[in-house]
């Protein structure tokens, strides 16, 4: 009576360690079947604001009477480490649309987008699109002191949301599509104190080149006097992380607002083949100058001229899931 007792306990037992051993082999060999821990954990304090909004800016004192209107999203998730995102729109200047074509993907990614809208009101396309460098940049006359160059709003504009929604982000990264891309890349050629930490030049219909022979607005000549201001420039511009990306079929001479000048259709006749010159100029003068070149060029495959796509591209590139 007692052996067979004690013969049931033993094999219940076994039964036991055979189960467990089956589990912990299994949990072993089929990691798949749980969920793949996040390699981004979210850390840092939530935020006490969350969602859509907007809010008025007029704190930058050089343009202090030319208000700029400033779209923003912050998914659920978002803490004060979550990355912030600036959208420049394109010469649509329809900052809220490209925002919101984007809220999934910054959903998706856990990064937080604010696009401020250059109205036309305010910012013609000199002081938009050329940044303001002239007073007149399509003849490059009447040179404009740095503090009026007008990506010098988005430092203060990241200041003020930073405080709103209490970011401790010291940087943050910028994406510029179409005019905005000429924007974005005309602010890494001559930008020299802005705490952008990316930029991404996507779509842009043709190029200030690094070349200091070519006049603004298709070189940098007239721009900073002395050769050793000029070679100071092209280090720090070189030296930033900066994608340019552009859609595999963005390659439509006849496209829309796409300026043709002889200037301009020297870097090629579509934006797909003036992007790979553009760059393919920056690593020639880069190699002369024996400068370090940090540019990039990305190209999306089967898209055309798509700031939701080409915005969609770069949060997935610079925030990868």
């Amino acid at each position: 009576m007692l052996r067979s007792n004690i013969e049931m306990i033993i094999n219940s037992l076994k039964g036991k360690i055979k189960i467990l051993v089956f589990l912990i082999i299994g949990s072993l060999i089929f990691p798949s079947c749980l969920p793949d821990p996040n390699p981004n954990p979210i850390e840092g304090n939530p935020l006490g604001l969350y969602g859509s909004g907007s809010f008025l800016f007029n704190g930058y004192v050089n343009f202090q009477d030319k208000p700029v209107n400033c779209y923003y999203f912050i998914p659920e998730s978002a803490t004060d480490q979550t990355p912030i995102m600036f959208l420049i729109h394109g010469n649509g200047r329809n900052g809220q649309s490209l925002l919101s074509s984007l809220k999934a993907a910054a959903e998706s990614s856990n990064i937080i987008l604010i696009a401020p809208e250059l109205s036309t009101q305010h910012y013609n396309f000199n002081a938009f699109g050329l940044c303001n460098i002239f007073k007149d940049g399509e003849n490059a006359t009447g040179l404009n002191e740095y503090g009026d160059w007008s990506f010098n709003l988005l430092d203060p504009i990241f200041y003020d949301f930073n405080s709103l929604i209490e970011s401790n982000q010291s940087e943050y990264d910028l994406f510029g599509f179409s005019a905005g891309a000429q924007f974005a890349h005309r602010m890494i050629l001559l930008d020299s104190s802005s705490h952008v930490r990316n930029f991404v030049s996507a779509s842009a219909g043709w190029y200030t080149l690094p070349d200091t022979t070519i006049n603004f607005p298709y070189g940098l000549k007239k721009i900073n006097s002395s050769q050793s201001k000029r070679q100071e420039q092209l280090l720090r511009s070189f030296s930033k992380k900066h994608f340019i990306i552009i859609g595999s079929e963005d390659n439509d001479p006849n496209s829309n607002d796409l300026r043709h000048t002889l200037e301009a259709d020297y870097q090629g006749l579509n934006r797909y083949d003036r992007a790979h010159y553009f760059l393919a100029k920056g690593i020639s003068i880069s190699d002369q100058s024996q400068i370090p070149f940090l540019w990039d060029l990305r190209v999306v495959q089967d898209v055309g001229h798509s700031g939701r796509e080409m915005g969609s591209f770069a949060i997935n590139m610079l925030y990868p899931q």
